[in-house]
């Protein structure tokens, strides 16, 4: 090969790699910290067999990350689907024992009743799927578990216990576009973390 033909070859072959573009890169990942984004309907926290606990989740798109940026969170999402668009979390019911521990509760989705959002059981894990509310502008669920024996219960994230609570992780986003998560907790929860309600 004549090193002039060579050189050619050389040059197209850098020109395209750095001109053209390739895979999408990844956007930008957010921190929040926004405690009470998920309430019990009336703090009640006594209710008879089979009574509904309702459970109600807000997200105002605007926020502060940890680092003090301002962020819009449906900016994180195309706009042509951003009424398609949900943020994700899961949440966990437990019952104390009369050992004074922590029993996971399996909760089917013939208990749920889900009027805003997308809300699904997997063994003792409930999905909830908060989707953008463009008139309120606001990330939202609501749902209710029918209680179907009496007790004591917490409800909290799939992690907790008594000792060492880490909070409500709210994930959602676009790969090219950014990634947030935010920790929060349920208002009114004990200092554990654990939303505490008794059913008689």
């Amino acid at each position: 090969m004549k090193p002039l033909s060579f050189f050619i070859m050389l040059s197209f072959s850098l020109c395209a790699s750095l001109c053209c573009p390739g895979e999408d890169e990844p956007g930008a990942s957010f921190s929040i910290e926004n405690n009470g984004l998920i309430t019990i309907d009336n703090n009640v926290s006594t209710f008879n067999l089979n009574d509904q606990i309702t459970i109600h989740t807000v997200i105002p798109d605007e926020q502060i990350t940890t680092d003090g940026q301002s962020l819009n969170i449906s900016e994180l999402f195309y706009n042509d689907v951003l009424n398609e668009s949900f943020l994700q979390h899961s949440l966990t019911l437990y019952k104390e024992t009369d050992f004074g521990t922590l029993s996971k509760i399996a909760v089917t989705n013939q208990d749920i009743e889900a009027s805003e959002g997308i809300v699904e059981s997997f063994g003792d894990i409930i999905q909830i799927r908060n989707f953008y509310d463009t008139d309120t502008n606001t990330f939202r669920s609501k749902f209710s578990i029918t209680l179907k024996e009496t007790g004591t219960y917490y409800l909290s994230s799939n992690q907790f216990n008594f000792e060492d609570f880490r909070g409500i992780s709210i994930s959602g986003g676009i790969y090219e576009l950014g990634f947030v998560t935010i920790t929060t907790n349920i208002l009114n929860t004990e200092e554990n973390g654990g939303y505490i309600f008794v059913v008689n």
